[in-house]
């Protein structure tokens, strides 16, 4: 048989004396320490002089693959495929549209409405009409904002709703939230976790207080990091926690006014025994309708702090994920077939980043439909054809050797024009470096 080098793949700079080379494809997610001379092999073309059994691991981890086989359609099958395939319904619920923050990267207009019983009775209809549009085994909910536990008495009353749908149903339930921290006291987080199986939990800190307060501070500019840091450390250090299984993670949104203050909060987390209970990531400022990613840094200056970001956890000894260890089939909530967004105001979407932006308040091919009156005006999901976009080469993920892993991140934002591609894209070669330091003795 005839073999050809795979085009998704990353090789490292030589290593040990100059004796080896790790090599990562991005269609098994495999990383292999290989020898130069095998590398050299390779990279010539020269595959009859391959030893028969190393050939074979070289096909197994799809480091090599046939002459004539389409590596791009039958990564776009598969995508396809796990769509269609997937039986977990995910739905998205705002129950407010109000957030006591005044961010100023954030693109939503805030207001005082939340969802009434009706909009409530509505939502559940919904989601059961959409657990039965195929044969599902999961339900699992994302309460979103604004900010969610502003309307805490209806993620009460819709919760104990969903959690008997999904019984019905024959599902597994799971939910999460993403929360500003600033009302999510100790008594309420595990009021959440234990009588409404909300086990996952994603607070903001942008840095330590200093830079934090200049960026996440209310609408009247009071300060909000000694709350919401107060309220985590009460969570965590509460015995309870260690029993319940469930998650925090700390997101950290940087630019280039604050992302030197990511290595402070790590150093402060891990100072007050929060950083081993919890797990830790950045994210890059992105636009959300505005402009907010002019002032983040360059996808070049990300990638390389993000590697700064990686030692200092792994100094800490902190959990990471350096690589990643599956493909990504499925990009976000805007590709599965029957995944919506429910908004305060009744509004139904298929992506999270649209809700309460005025840029796209009367565009209505982000809207799915209207609750209030039942009607569905956009029948076609906004970005239902992005695999046959990549497919057809009208975005550069066409011909990006991380494709596999990455999915093409966010179709929004490239239709507008912003390239959302992540750092893995930049520092790929640093990470194999990483990995292959915590996981030396398995290659050795």
């Amino acid at each position: 048989m005839k073999y050809k080098l795979s085009n998704y793949l990353v090789f490292s700079q030589p290593i040990i004396a100059n004796k080896f080379v790790l090599v990562y494809s991005t269609v098994s997610t495999t990383m292999l320490l290989i020898q130069f001379s095998l590398y050299n092999i390779l990279l010539n073309n020269f595959f009859t002089e391959i030893d028969p059994d190393v050939l074979k691991e070289l096909v197994k981890n799809k480091i090599l693959v046939l002459d004539n086989f389409n590596e791009l359609e039958s990564i776009i099958k598969e995508n396809k495929d796990a769509i269609k395939n997937d039986d977990l319904l995910y739905q998205v619920i705002s129950p407010s549209a109000n957030c006591q923050l005044g961010c100023g990267y954030c693109g939503q207009v805030h207001t005082k409405n939340g969802l009434d019983e009706d909009l409530n009775k509505k939502i559940i209809e919904r989601i059961s009409i959409n657990l039965k549009a195929k044969e599902y085994k999961h339900l699992g909910i994302s309460w979103f904002g604004a900010e969610p536990l502003m309307g805490l008495i209806n993620i009460k009353k819709i919760s104990e709703e969903l959690i008997k749908l999904a019984l019905k149903n024959n599902c597994s339930y799971s939910a999460k939230m993403i929360t500003n921290g600033l009302s999510l006291k100790k008594d309420i987080f595990f009021d959440l976790v234990e009588n409404y199986h909300i086990k996952d939990f994603e607070i903001t800190l942008d840095g330590t207080e200093e830079s934090h307060d200049l960026r996440r501070h209310t609408k009247l500019k009071e300060k909000t990091f000694g709350l919401i840091f107060k309220n985590l450390k009460n969570i965590v250090h509460d015995p309870k926690f260690d029993q319940l299984n469930c998650v925090i993670k700390i997101r950290c949104n940087v630019d280039e006014s604050n992302y030197k203050s990511a290595f402070d909060l790590i150093e402060l987390l891990d100072k007050e025994k929060i950083l081993d209970k919890i797990s830790f990531y950045t994210a890059p400022i992105h636009s959300w309708g505005n402009d907010a990613h002019l002032n983040s840094l360059s996808h070049v200056d990300y990638s390389k702090f993000q590697i700064e970001e990686y030692l200092l956890l792994m100094k800490k000894n902190h959990s990471i994920r350096i690589l990643p260890g599956k493909k990504t089939n499925i990009v976000c909530t805007s590709l599965q077939e029957h995944a919506e967004v429910f908004d305060a105001d009744g509004n139904v979407y298929n992506c999270t980043e649209i809700s309460q932006v005025d840029m796209y308040r009367n565009v209505d091919a982000f809207k799915m439909g209207k609750l209030n009156d039942q009607s569905y005006v956009n029948a076609k999901r906004s970005f239902s054809s992005w695999n046959d976009d990549i497919l057809n080469g009208e975005v550069p993920c066409t011909t990006c050797r991380i494709l596999p892993i990455c999915g093409g991140a966010c179709p929004k934002l490239w239709k507008e024009g912003i390239s959302p591609c992540p750092a893995i894209k930049y520092n790929i070669e640093d990470r194999l470096l990483l990995e292959f330091s915590k996981r030396k003795e398995e290659y050795l």
